[in-house]
Formats: structure tokens, sequence, C-alpha cells
């Protein structure tokens, strides 16, 4: 009969939960708690906070002086006042990518025709060339007032947009084509079943991606034309004088928005496709 060999090996030492949930963050695809996440998010946003403190660039301003410019920027009675500027950006933005999101979903969906994968190509193609090339045109059609305008973020928006749908459209197996003719779909019920209906969670996150371009060419279409205001137009008039602070105060709005709407899409994605919050996690 076999005598049981004894282990003789040390116990290993136990480390805490609460030290190895840490240990979490050093690893490839770590999974620390949503507690930890939690604060390390605290922990990143307080040392960037100390780091503006004692920023050596004396090109950003102190944050009391940025709360200082809020407070008169926010006391100015007249139209061209905060609110109202961040009103009008905010409203541009919003109709712009409606209008981007809506043509660009025409646009991506229908190049599985092959008729029409041409223009696809042509309009993507057309995301190399400045923005300001299209001046012109637009002025012709809209006019001097916000439409021009408007039509200037839709067509920034819309290059790149149009580009990562119909890569993602693109990324479609061959396979799963092949298996809706063996079903015998027609070709509508191919297009929703296929093409359409598995790519909308990724469409959503592609039209919260191109937000933020819109927000990264806010500044230049405003400064368009500076008499209809906006916080682009704003930005350039404060930069013209130097008031560093005030531009500050702007910037950090558009920020704080940014991230609101990105939050925005994040959220209508789980509500209108529940099933994404699963694959996420697997």
């Amino acid at each position: 009969m076999a005598t049981p060999v004894k282990n003789t090996r040390p116990l290993e030492k136990q480390s805490s939960p609460l030290r190895g949930d840490w240990f979490e963050i050093f690893r490839i695809l770590g999974a620390p708690s949503r507690f930890v996440r939690a604060n390390l998010m605290l922990i990143w946003l307080t040392v960037i906070f100390l780091f503006w403190l004692s920023s050596p660039v004396k090109e950003i301003p102190h944050p009391w002086e940025i709360w200082q410019a809020f407070q008169r920027m926010w006391a100015i009675e007249t139209q061209v006042n905060l609110v109202y500027n961040t009103y009008l950006t905010l409203k541009l933005n919003i109709f712009s990518l409606f209008w981007a999101s809506l043509i660009s979903l025409i646009i991506s969906y229908f190049s599985v025709l092959p008729a029409l994968k041409p223009l696809n190509q042509m309009v993507r193609w057309l995301r190399y060339i400045p923005i300001v090339s299209f001046n012109l045109i637009f002025l012709y059609i809209f006019g001097i007032g916000p439409g021009i305008k408007i039509a200037m973020l839709t067509a920034g928006m819309s290059f790149f947009l149009i580009t990562g749908m119909t890569a993602e459209i693109n990324s479609i197996p061959k396979l799963k084509y092949e298996l809706a003719r063996v079903l015998n779909y027609s070709d509508w019920k191919t297009f929703w079943a296929v093409v359409a209906r598995p790519t909308l969670p990724a469409m959503i996150d592609l039209i919260a991606q191109n937000a933020a371009i819109g927000w990264i060419m806010i500044v230049s279409i405003e400064s368009f034309n500076l008499t209809e205001g906006g916080i682009g137009a704003q930005i350039c008039a404060y930069a013209e004088t130097n008031q560093q602070a005030e531009i500050y105060v702007y910037l950090l709005i558009i920020g704080i928005i940014a991230v609101t709407e990105d939050q925005i899409f994040f959220r209508l994605k789980g509500l209108l496709f529940p099933y994404t919050k699963i694959q996420e996690k697997s």
C-alpha cells in the first residue's frame, strides 16, 4: 500500500482581495472591479488637475482665472453671452449630425447595389479635399447664413462617416449572402437580414465617433461668418485679443458637451440593441 506523500512546499502567501483587485490593472485584459475602475478615473483626474495647477506652460490659464472668466461671460446680458453662443453651436452640431447620419446611412447601405458602388467610392475620395474647397458651392446654394454652416459641417462629417460605414458593411462575410440565397430570400429580405439589421449597432458607434469630428471642425466653420455668433466665432474673437481664459472656458464647454453626447449614444445603443451588452461582456 502506497504511503501518501506529504506536501512539503510552503503555503503560498495569500493576498487580500483588495490588493489582488488593484493588481488586475497591471495585467493584460485584467478585470478590476467597478470600485477600482471608478477610483482609477478619480486618480487620473486628480493627477491631471494637479499638473494643471503646477503647469510650467504659461499659456495655459490657472483654473481660478478660468472660473473668473466664466463668471464674467455668464454675467453678460446681451444676446452674445455664454448661453446664447453655446446654444447656437449645439444647434448647429445637432442639425449637422442628423443630416450627416441620414445621408451617410443611405449612401453606405445602398452601396451593396453594384449600380451605386462608384458613387460611394467617389464620395469617400472627397474626404481628402479640405472642406473649405466647397465654400463657393455651398455659398451659391445656401447663401450667407446658418445654412452654409450646416452644409459645411454635414459634408465634413459625411465623408468620414460614409468611409467607416462602408468598411463595416464590406466586412460582412460573403457566406452570409450565400446562406440568404440558399434560403431563397428576396433582395430586400437579404438586405435587411444580412446587411442592415446586424450592422445598426456599429453604425451608432460610428455616428458617435464622427460627432467628435464635428466638434473639431466647429471652430473653423463658425469662423466663416463671425457676425452670427457661436462658440467658434467667440473663440476667434477672444484669440485676437489674447484672452486665453475665455477661450478655455469655451473649450471646456465643448469637452463637456462632447462627453455627454458620447454617453447618450452609448445609452441609446444599449436601449435599442440590448444584446450588444452581452456581446461586449463576452
